[in-house]
């Protein structure tokens, strides 16, 4: 029987049509979480304004009233997934808790039961992070070793080897039963039947089936099976731990506290029965009875009902969303054994620029590596967009998804309105490629890539590329096997970046002084060269270079590339940044272990002689709370950032102060071109550039002769890995 969407969607609130009239947003996020049916929100509401007492202590009629809506929201649990008794059911915050759960238990097991050095854990490159992590930091501490069932390359799981993987060393398997990045519903009959011959114990990650099929945990041939209430339109903060009752009553609790024990002396202890003996201190109660009313709204519905729409959904959505120009879905191409969720790249189009496009659009969608890296590995992409769909989504929806990556492709292939970065316009801006670049972030741009020495074909990402100054640096340094994506906040940086085509066939430069890997460089504060950057021996030396991808990342927040790199580098923008702390972040997000980052900041202007006298000059003129506005960018400590950086999770964290020569052809006049980008520009410096250009003229005149003006710059260097 067909389900009626229109009819379902009522009961969820989130879908009520805006007061404007707009249209609601377009929800296909479902498998990160759910939206809540009035039914479960009523469940809640009631439990708290009516029922609210602590549970299994009081005796009065509250009390009681409260442990029965608990216990009672146990049984539907146990019911709605075939459990032999509620006592099967245990209660954690979440499906990732119920894992940690099991495998610290079992690293504490009796000898029947404990995982200990020898032994083998099977997992899958399907896992979720929160199937794996835990197994893995099981077998650190345990001296286990994991060992792994592959991925076909039409995203199935490869049980090919299954009983060369799954063998007499293997105490657990632990298998996801549907991908929540591939979809994949994976066959579990074959993997219990080995693992009952080997004698390993098997779990089952079910968060993402649960929500979708008819699972009778029973059936399955599982001994352990977990899974989250937030999926199944339940609230979050609850998830379950299913396990066989004999294997529950021989494991050991994994927290201790009230209600987990049944009696307690000075020199013994025994504990509660399951499910309790897992559950210590008060438990998510309201939660529970959210789950509870989900379990019942779903059965209503029908679960056949449930995976019959799936079903019709994810067919519709793969025919259509196949025929976007450029499409390439990672996982199965067909709707068999699938879940209704979709993950995809674009070819030609940036991750970010999808996502962008389709939240502009209302589009509620995932895009990352959706906590499954390993799988994302085995099909080479870092990253990709996830649409997932549930009982409340439609074929329109579908469609109108698919209009949206077509405009998104057209766009970004020129068939179409000009990219929007361009309608920045470059006037303004100009002069920083000019003037600033050739004599004063260009060298720094050599001198930065130069130390860091790429390797051939490695991928880099530039953050705050301006017109591309590092970006171009690096592409010529990774060649052409490489791959470079320049970021900035800046639209019309970006416009201008893109008037240039990467160096190939030209001549670089190589950066002065160092040459070396920056790991191995020693920390300078003192000067490189006396000699001025343009008048240095240059040996120049012929590139190809590779290409360069410009992106606009936002500045509150910083949101860098989806991708994967080699090296990160972020050159004079971290200052100007609103959150330095999601920032760095962010550039660690963006880094693949191992990964090389360059943080560059400018030291305080009494190391910056020339951007002091812009500084004085802007005091001079136009005061001393404008002086202060003007030398903010110089007050970012590179001790401030080498600390954000470890806080990020990079290590060898290194502290550097470099000074670059610096030699201006157009004198004081072409370094006043700061101010048009300084926080001065406006309305400030408004209708006092003469007067600003005297008062520098007056300040440099000793460093100024026929050929320019002379100086040096200085700024911190902070360096680190991944």
């Amino acid at each position: 029987m067909a389900i009626d969407v229109e009819s379902i969607r009522k009961a969820f609130p989130f879908f009520e049509t805006p007061a404007d009239g707009s249209r609601p947003p377009v929800y296909l996020d479902s498998a990160a979480t759910t939206q809540k049916p009035a039914p479960v929100l009523d469940a809640l509401a009631h439990y708290y304004t009516r029922t609210n007492a602590n549970v299994h202590r009081g005796v009065y009629r509250l009390a009681v009233e409260a442990t029965e809506l608990y216990e009672g929201a146990r049984r539907t649990v146990a019911a709605f997934v075939g459990a032999a008794r509620p006592e099967e059911i245990v209660f954690t915050k979440n499906a990732t808790e119920a894992v940690n759960l099991l495998s610290n238990s079992l690293m504490w097991a009796g000898d029947d039961l404990r995982v200990g050095p020898g032994d083998e854990i099977v997992v899958t490159e399907m896992e979720h992070h929160s199937n794996l992590i835990p197994w893995r930091l099981l077998a650190e501490r345990a001296g286990a070793t994991v060992r792994y069932l592959g991925i076909t390359d039409d995203g199935r799981l490869d049980l090919s080897r299954l009983s060369e993987v799954v063998t007499e060393r293997t105490r657990v398997v632990a298998v996801v039963h549907a991908s929540n990045i591939l979809g994949t519903v994976n066959p579990i009959a074959p993997i219990a039947a080995r693992a009952a011959e080997v004698g390993a114990l098997l779990v089952v990650d079910a968060a993402q089936s649960v929500p979708h099929l008819p699972v009778d945990v029973a059936a399955l041939g599982a001994d352990f099976v977990t899974f989250s209430g937030h999926k199944m339109c339940g609230p979050t903060g609850i998830g379950v731990l299913w396990g066989r009752h004999e294997l529950l009553e021989a494991l050991p609790p994994f927290l201790g506290g009230g209600e987990m024990i049944e009696t307690v002396s000075v020199d013994a202890m025994r504990y509660a029965a399951p499910p309790l003996k897992f559950e210590a201190g008060t438990p998510p109660v309201a939660q529970a009875v959210g789950l509870g009313a989900a379990c019942d709204f779903l059965a209503g519905i029908g679960m056949d009902a449930i995976a019959a729409h799936d079903q019709a959904l994810v067919e519709y959505a793969l025919e259509r969303l196949g025929r976007v120009p450029g499409i390439r879905f990672i996982g199965p191409a067909d709707g068999v054994d699938r879940l209704p969720l979709l993950s995809f790249v674009v070819d030609g189009v940036p991750l970010q620029k999808l996502r962008t496009v389709l939240d502009e659009a209302g589009i509620a969608v995932r895009s990352g590596h959706h906590c499954a890296q390993l799988a994302c590995s085995r099909f080479g992409i870092p990253a990709a967009i996830r649409s997932s769909f549930y009982l409340y989504n439609a074929a329109d929806e579908v469609d109108h998804l698919a209009a949206t990556l077509e405009g998104a492709t057209r766009s970004a292939r020129g068939g179409g309105a000009a990219p929007a970065f361009e309608a920045g316009g470059t006037a303004r801006v100009r002069p920083y490629r000019e003037v600033l670049v050739p004599a004063i972030f260009g060298p720094w741009a050599e001198r930065l890539v130069g130390a860091l020495a790429p390797a051939p074909g490695a991928r880099a990402l530039d953050v705050g590329t301006g017109p591309g100054t590092v970006a171009r640096v690096l592409a010529a340094a990774v060649g052409p096997a490489g791959a470079v994506v320049g970021t900035d906040p800046s639209l019309a940086m970006l416009a201008l970046a893109r008037e240039e085509p990467p160096p190939s066939g030209a001549r670089i430069q190589p950066a002065p002084i160092l040459s070396g890997p920056i790991d191995s460089a020693p920390i300078d504060s003192t000067p490189i060269d006396s000699t001025p950057i343009d008048s240095a021996p240059i040996e120049s030396v012929p590139i190809q270079s590779a290409s360069i991808q410009y992106v606009e990342c936002g500045a509150a927040p910083l949101h860098v590339s989806d991708e994967a790199f080699d090296v990160v580098t972020a050159q004079q923008v971290l200052q100007f940044v609103p959150d330095r702390r999601a920032a760095v972040a962010e550039m660690r997000r963006a880094a693949r272990p191992g990964a090389r980052i360059a943080i560059v900041t400018w030291l305080p202007l009494e190391r910056n002689p020339l951007f002091r006298a812009l500084r004085d000059a802007v005091g001079a003129v136009l005061g001393p709370e404008e002086a202060e506005l003007f030398a903010e960018p110089w007050t970012l400590a590179g001790e401030e950032v080498a600390a954000l950086v470890e806080e990020a999770g990079f290590t060898g964290v290194e502290v550097r102060e470099w000074t670059v020569p610096v030699t201006l052809p157009g004198g004081p006049d072409a370094l006043c071109c700061l101010f048009g980008f300084s926080a001065v520009a406006s309305p400030y410096a408004a209708g006092h550039g003469e007067a600003l250009r005297q008062a520098v003229r007056e300040l440099l005149a000793r460093n100024t002769d026929e050929r320019g003006l002379h100086g040096e710059t200085a700024a911190s260097v902070v360096t680190a890995r991944a």
